[in-house]
């Protein structure tokens, strides 16, 4: 299975939205989240080519968003009818949040009320796929090894098999 973390948002790339939305500039204008799924749509494609077995080849695509972006990351993906990959192989998940501290340590408030709150950054994985039911999931898949990746990698190769194979041997 793959693992996408994206639950940054582009406000230091001048982007009011998520990471992967933005347009990194390329002729063809594919955003970094289609880019993902296109070539993790052709590794299943050419699995599926030299599959000499009647077992189906899935990877599935697991996205972790944040509170800020869950939503708008998901409509996404069904608007663009998850860029051909199979819907119910991406399983989108948001990871937790913590208080946003100043530079001395102290709590920042979002009103006299309410701690500011803030992703708990790419650390927040384990909890948070413990929390949704990811790894469930993933046992209930029979996976049994994943390949983790940030959306900031525009030349990722999802589930590399050479790269996934030298990790497992």
């Amino acid at each position: 299975a793959t693992v996408l973390l994206a639950g940054g948002q582009g406000t230091r790339l001048g982007f009011d939205g998520p990471k992967g939305m933005y347009d990194i500039g390329l002729p063809s204008k594919k955003t970094l989240f289609c880019l993902i799924a296109e070539r993790l749509l052709k590794l299943i494609q050419l699995a599926s080519s030299s599959n000499e077995t009647d077992i189906s080849i899935r990877i599935p695509l697991y996205v972790m968003t944040s509170p800020m972006n869950h939503d708008i990351t998901k409509e996404y993906f069904i608007s663009n009818d998850f860029f051909g990959l199979p819907a119910d192989d991406v399983i989108f998940f948001s990871q937790g949040v913590l208080p946003c501290l100043d530079s001395e340590g102290k709590i920042l408030m979002e009103s006299t009320f309410q701690c500011a709150m803030a992703p708990d950054g790419n650390g927040g994985i384990y909890p948070a796929m413990e929390k949704c039911g990811i790894l469930t999931d993933m046992s209930n898949r029979g996976i049994k090894h994943i390949h983790v990746f940030a959306i900031d990698n525009a030349i990722v190769k999802p589930a590399d098999p050479f790269f996934m194979g030298y990790c497992i041997s």
